[in-house]
C-alpha cells in the first residue's frame, strides 16, 4: 500500500516535468498559408454602344447591376453606353460551371479567350445560361461586354458551382421531390482579380544566350547561324514550350516562331521606321494604317518574329502620347468558314493588343476588333495575294 501511494503522488509530478520538457506535447499541423482574396473586376466604361468614347476606369466587386434608367457612373449618359470588364476568374473547386445572365439589352462573356455567351443587341430584359468545365484554382481569364441602348439598364453575371448542383434523385430525397434547386449567386469577389494572381512568367525580350536550338531570331545571321546549322526535322524549344503552355492555360499563342512563308510587301506604308512612326502619330481619327509586318501564317493567330519591331516601335509611340487611341483590327482572308473566320481575326487583334500592354501600353488606349474576311485588301483568288489580307489595321479613334 505504501510504494502504491507514493506512486500516486510520483507520477502527477513526472507527467508535468515531461510536459514542460516537450516530450509529450501534441503536434499541430502547419498552418495553412492564407489564400489571396480576389479585389473584383477593372470595368471600363464608354460613351455609345460600341465602345466609341471612353470615359473611366474602375474597379466593380462583380457584375450585379440594376441601373434602371440612371447613369451607370458619374460623367455617363444613362442610354446608349457600353461596358468592358476584364480580369481573372479563379474556381474554387472544379467541375462544370453554369453561367447565368439577365440582361437588358446586350452582352457578350468569354471565358478563357473563349465566347461562351453572345447576345449583343438591343433587347427586353431576357436570361440565358451557359456551361464551362473549370479546374480548380487554375485562374482562368474572364471578359464581359455589356451594351445599352435605351431605357432600363441591367447587367448580371451569376454562376451555379459543380458543388452546389441540384443533388441526384435518391430515397433520401424521395427521388428529387424534396431536393433543393440551387439559386445562381453572382460570382463572390473572392473569386474574382484584376490582374492574374498567378501570372507567367513573361519571356525576355531581349537578346538570348545561345542554346542548343536555333531559335531563327532577326538578330541571328550570317556567322552565328553558320556554326549551328538547325535540323530540318527540329521544332524550335520556343514553339514547342509556348504550345505547351497555352494548351494548360488555355490562353492566346503569343510566341515567335520561324517565318516559313515571306509574304509579298503590303501595298501600303513602304516608308522608313522613322516616318511611320511619324505618321502614325499624326493619324487623324477615323484613319487607319496597316503595320506591313504584322501578316500570319494561315489559320494561326501566333505573331511571327518580323512583328517584334513594329510592335515594340508602336508600344513606345504609345507611351509617349497616353491620349492616342486604336482600334486594332483583325482581318483574315475568305477561306474556310466565315464566323471561325472572325472569331480567329478577333484572336489576332487581341494577341497583338495583349503584346502592347506587356510592353506597358494602358489598355485603354487599344481596341481588338475581328473583322474576318469582310474587308480583302488583296484578291483571295490568287494564292500570291491572299497573304496580304491576313493582316492587322490600326485604325485611329
Amino acid at each position: 500500500m505504501k510504494r502504491t501511494t507514493n506512486w500516486c503522488r510520483i507520477r502527477p509530478l513526472l507527467l508535468t516535468l515531461l510536459l514542460r520538457a516537450g516530450v509529450f506535447l501534441p503536434t499541430t499541423p502547419a498552418v495553412a498559408q492564407a489564400q489571396t482574396v480576389g479585389d473584383g473586376l477593372k470595368g471600363d466604361y464608354y460613351e455609345g454602344t460600341d465602345f466609341e468614347r471612353f470615359v473611366l476606369s474602375r474597379r466593380d466587386a462583380s457584375v450585379n447591376f440594376n441601373w434602371g434608367q440612371q447613369p451607370p457612373a458619374p460623367g455617363m449618359p444613362a442610354e446608349s453606353f457600353s461596358v468592358r470588364w476584364t480580369g481573372w476568374v479563379v474556381p474554387p473547386v472544379g467541375g462544370r460551371y453554369i453561367f447565368h445572365v439577365t440582361v437588358d439589352d446586350g452582352i457578350r462573356i468569354w471565358v478563357n479567350d473563349k465566347l461562351i455567351i453572345n447576345e449583343w443587341r438591343g433587347q427586353a430584359m431576357s436570361t440565358y445560361t451557359a456551361a464551362v468545365v473549370l479546374a480548380a484554382t487554375q485562374p482562368c481569364r474572364l471578359r464581359i461586354e455589356y451594351c445599352q441602348y435605351g431605357l432600363d439598364s441591367r447587367a448580371l453575371v451569376t454562376w451555379e458551382r459543380p458543388d452546389a448542383l441540384t443533388p441526384p434523385a435518391s430515397w433520401r430525397n424521395l427521388w428529387g421531390a424534396t431536393a433543393k434547386t440551387p439559386v445562381p449567386t453572382p460570382i463572390p469577389t473572392q473569386f474574382l482579380f484584376r490582374e492574374n494572381p498567378r501570372p507567367l512568367a513573361k519571356p525576355p525580350l531581349g537578346p538570348q544566350p545561345r542554346t542548343t536550338t536555333d531559335e531563327a531570331q532577326p538578330q541571328r545571321v550570317g556567322p552565328t547561324r553558320a556554326k549551328q546549322p538547325a535540323k530540318a526535322t527540329a521544332k524550335p524549344a520556343v514553339q514547342t514550350m509556348a504550345k505547351a503552355t497555352a494548351k494548360a492555360t488555355k490562353q492566346p499563342i503569343i510566341e515567335l516562331v520561324p517565318k516559313t512563308v515571306q509574304p509579298a510587301p503590303a501595298p501600303v506604308l513602304e516608308a522608313s521606321e522613322a516616318s511611320r512612326t511619324a505618321r502614325l502619330a499624326s493619324l487623324a481619327v477615323g484613319d487607319a494604317m496597316t503595320l506591313p509586318e504584322l501578316y500570319f501564317d494561315q489559320g494561326q493567330a501566333r505573331l511571327l518574329p518580323a512583328a517584334r519591331a513594329p510592335l515594340e516601335e508602336l508600344a513606345a509611340v504609345l507611351r509617349a502620347q497616353p491620349g492616342l487611341r486604336f482600334e486594332v483590327q483583325g482581318h483574315t482572308d475568305n477561306v474556310g468558314n466565315a464566323e471561325l473566320n472572325r472569331q480567329l481575326s478577333q484572336q489576332r487583334a487581341e494577341a497583338v493588343c495583349l503584346y502592347l500592354t506587356a510592353q506597358g501600353v494602358a489598355a485603354a488606349q487599344l481596341r481588338p476588333v475581328g473583322y474576318g474576311g469582310s474587308q480583302p485588301v488583296a484578291d483571295n483568288a490568287d494564292p500570291a495575294q491572299r497573304p496580304l489580307n491576313r493582316r492587322v489595321v490600326l485604325r485611329r479613334r
